[in-house]
């Protein structure tokens, strides 16, 4: 005679489990057949707090101009900014693979949730550049600041 025998499993945690597992598979299937609304949450409105349209070029000394659509220009100095190097150069190798040129700006948007992004205006392509970090985001930010505003 084993211990089972003398002891048998307990009925009520079976029973239990059972139970929960059945009303999840109810649930799910009632929410798929549209029996139940899983109740939409909605996003809080963002807006664009700053936008500026900015065209890149590489410099004879190493460094980067960048014409800032309505409002001048900046310098990149030589062996700086490698963060917004490295942005450039995968959207310029998209713009490259489509067959497009540089003819059309690239947008930097700092929204009101105070995210930061980068947009391709030629290909679409958009990259969020908070997911980079505080530091390489602020990189963005300040070349849309007039040099007067940026913050030695």
């Amino acid at each position: 005679m084993s211990n089972l025998d003398e002891h048998p499993f307990p009925k009520a945690p079976l029973i239990a489990a059972i139970f929960v597992v059945g009303l999840t598979v109810v649930g799910v299937g009632a929410t798929r057949m549209g029996f139940i609304s899983p109740g939409a949450v909605e996003a809080p409105a963002v807006t664009p707090v700053a936008t500026a349209d900015m065209r890149f070029a590489d410099m004879d000394d190493g460094g980067v101009r960048v014409s800032i659509v309505d409002d001048g220009e900046r310098i990149i100095p030589p062996a700086t900014g490698g963060f917004v190097r490295g942005v450039l150069r995968g959207l310029v190798r998209d713009r490259r693979a489509q067959g497009l040129g540089a003819e059309q700006p690239f947008r930097v948007t700092e929204w009101s949730d105070g995210k930061v992004t980068i947009e391709d205006t030629a290909t679409g392509r958009v990259v969020k550049l908070d997911a980079f970090g505080p530091t390489n985001r602020q990189a963005f930010v300040d070349l849309m600041k007039t040099p007067s505003e940026t913050v030695a």
